[in-house]
Order: structure tokens, then C-alpha cells, then sequence
């Protein structure tokens, strides 16, 4: 049975994809999977029986990522949730239980924002205040 943390990043550039696919396998032991925009999320999650943590850019190209979000929330409250945006937070306001990663990050920024959210999920589920 495979124990490693599921991990969908879900970004409009496929050079973002592989660079943290290849941090978060090789440095964090986690299960990668990506998905180029939105939409292919979308299809990604269709029949996945397991996902711990969802990265996903919400200013992505095709402008659904925070309708995404707001979907998995709604259908896996457990999920941790990371929001990546260039804009700042100004799209946050809708995502509260979601940590916030802004554009450009580093390693361990993105490894802090996981960690966060792995959190906020945990007090979500046990009905605890975020803020």
C-alpha cells in the first residue's frame, strides 16, 4: 500500500509543474501528480481515490482555479489547500481555509505554505478556528 501524501499541483506553466514535482518527490517523499491548468485538475481528480494537499494557481490562464477550489472544498473537505498567485491575495477573501503561497517562492516557502495548509485542514476537520 502506498503511505506517501498524494499531492496535486495544478499551474498553467509546465516548467512550474516539473520543477515542483521534482522538489516535492525528491525532497518531501510525496506522490506528485500535475495538471496543466484547471481543467486538466478537472480530469485528474475524476476517479482519484486519494489526495492529501491540492497546490493550485489561482490566477492560472483559464481563470477557474478558484471555482476549482471551491469544488474540491466542497467535495473533500479534508484536502489541505495551498493557493500560488502573482496578484497577491486579492482572491483569498473567498478562500479563507486555503494557506496562501505568493509567486515567485522557493523551496521552502512552498514546503511552509504545505505545511500550513496540512494544518488548517486538520482544524477544519476537528472544527477549530483558522484565523
Amino acid at each position: 500500500m502506498d503511505t506517501a501524501r498524494a499531492v496535486l499541483i495544478v499551474d498553467d506553466d509546465p516548467s512550474v509543474l516539473e520543477t515542483m514535482r521534482v522538489l516535492l518527490e525528491g525532497r518531501a517523499g510525496f506522490r506528485v501528480l500535475t495538471a496543466l491548468g484547471a481543467r486538466g485538475a478537472e480530469r485528474r481528480l475524476h476517479g482519484l481515490d486519494r489526495l492529501d494537499v491540492l497546490v493550485v494557481d489561482v490566477d492560472a490562464s483559464d481563470a477557474i482555479g478558484t471555482a476549482l477550489c471551491h469544488e474540491v472544498m466542497r467535495r473533500h473537505p479534508e484536502v489541505a489547500l495551498v493557493a500560488m498567485s502573482s496578484d497577491g491575495a486579492g482572491r483569498m477573501e473567498s478562500l479563507a481555509t486555503a494557506a496562501f503561497l505568493p509567486k515567485p517562492f522557493g523551496a521552502r516557502e512552498l514546503l511552509t505554505a504545505i505545511d500550513d495548509a496540512r494544518h488548517r485542514a486538520l482544524a477544519r476537520r476537528e472544527g477549530v478556528g483558522t484565523a
